[in-house]
């Protein structure tokens, strides 16, 4: 199982470059961005990233075709393919339920826009290429440049969107850690006759302190476990249906003191690992042995030092 770490963007890119270097030293497999529209560009990150290391995995997880058109998607592909010598992954998901008030765009028809944002990257990388969708298309288009192939990876949470990633995808990008939940993907996701690349992404907290470990991930967990996702999905992460409506109720409400009050150590340990060295270790070597392919670690934010520290933590924690 590849170990790879997130790269937060709301530090200096040039931080972020350093940080991605760091990371590689200490022995992480990959490096990961958010495309987030608030904090820095993601492709100027990655371009420096790109400079400042030699083996690490790069990528996106994740960057919307509603932010970025498919053509400016697989433009950006064949640009860090050719600045890191074919290292990038490209994660794509629709986007989040935050685009509609936030940026006053509503995701809709997300199946079928990110089947097209699919086609239209490798189509545009391969070119030429005409895809009649009905959010995206192109007519007899390609890149005007050689561009090295990308994988192109999934965000999946739900049925329908880890069907669709084991149908056109190279990887599937998830969260999760239970048991019931990584057979659920890999059962959803291997209708194909090539199974996509199962990654998890999770928050980590490496503290001897399991309770303080605990209490700094409540919340993290929010969203994870209080937001909006399919109901079959309560019991396979191992969660308790009524704390999950009571959380869910507190998260629509606003009040986020009361609804992290509300997120139990379950719901913590469903989503992310919480606790000392050797309990962060075994929790790890069990996605391994459930048949995840890449975990991508997110530590808590801080600047470049602190980041550091934390991932010099985690490495001494994770990394074989």
């Amino acid at each position: 199982m590849k170990t790879s770490a997130t790269i937060r963007l709301d530090q200096p890119v040039t931080d972020a470059a350093e940080l991605s270097r760091r990371a590689e030293d200490l022995g992480f497999d990959g490096v990961w961005v958010a495309d987030h529209y608030f904090h820095r560009d993601a492709s100027a990150a990655l371009s420096l990233m790109a400079t400042a290391t030699t083996r690490v995995t790069l990528g996106t997880a994740v960057t919307s075709p509603l932010l970025r058109h498919p053509a400016l998607l697989a433009s950006l592909a064949g640009s860090i393919g050719e600045i890191s010598g074919g290292r990038l992954v490209l994660g794509v998901g629709p986007g989040g339920y935050e685009f509609a008030t936030e940026l006053g765009t509503p995701v809709k028809r997300p199946l079928g826009l990110t089947k097209e944002t699919v086609r239209i990257i490798r189509g545009l990388m391969a070119g030429p290429t005409t895809e009649p969708g009905d959010t995206f298309r192109t007519q007899n288009a390609a890149l005007k440049f050689n561009a090295p192939p990308a994988p192109v990876y999934l965000a999946a949470r739900g049925p329908k969107m880890l069907r669709l990633a084991g149908e056109i995808s190279d990887g599937v990008i998830t969260h999760g850690l239970s048991a019931g939940h990584i057979q659920y993907v890999i059962d959803q996701v291997s209708a194909a006759e090539n199974r996509p690349r199962v990654v998890v992404m999770l928050d980590v907290q490496v503290d001897e302190d399991r309770g303080r470990a605990l209490d700094a991930l409540r919340p993290r967990c929010l969203n994870m476990a209080g937001g909006s996702y399919a109901d079959e999905l309560i019991e396979i992460y191992g969660l308790n249906r009524p704390d999950v409506e009571r959380l869910r109720a507190a998260v629509r409400s606003g009040d986020r003191d009361a609804a992290t009050a509300l997120v139990t150590d379950e719901m913590v340990d469903a989503f992310t690992i919480a606790g000392p060295t050797a309990h962060v270790a075994e929790r790890l070597s069990e996605l391994a042995s459930f048949g995840v392919d890449e975990v991508i670690l997110s530590t808590a934010a801080g600047g470049l030092d602190e980041t550091t520290n934390s991932l010099t933590e985690l490495a001494k924690a994770v990394i074989r």
